[in-house]
């Protein structure tokens, strides 16, 4: 699975969470780590870079904070990605100053 693979997975859970003021906001980006190495110097990885390893997160930015996933586990199915990474997302939101204590369910199934 390629980064665009992934983004791709992730971009309709991004809509179903975010309010549209918030998601105007979005940025984010893979990282990928390798045993204590950080791929790239904490370098984002890029849209045609390999997805190999379980220890890639998904690091955001929403309305100038943030946060991120845990490692993925890209063994699981797609689904159960986009869950756990929806599941992190949920805890960032919950605990920002723009929504927080907040429990958001997605407004739309991705």
């Amino acid at each position: 699975m390629t980064v665009a693979d992934l983004k791709k997975l992730l971009e309709p859970m991004f809509d179903a969470m975010l309010h549209d003021h918030e998601r105007a906001t979005l940025s984010y980006h893979l990282e990928q780590r390798v045993g204590e190495q950080w791929l790239g110097d904490k370098e984002p990885l890029g849209d045609d870079d390999v997805v190999g390893s379980t220890m890639t997160w998904v690091r955001w930015e929403v309305l100038d904070e943030e946060g991120g996933s845990a490692s993925l586990d890209l063994d699981g199915s797609p689904e159960e990605l986009v869950e756990a990474v929806q599941s992190d997302l949920q805890d960032f939101i919950a605990e920002t100053s723009f929504a927080w204590g907040e429990l958001r369910q997605p407004r739309t199934q991705p």
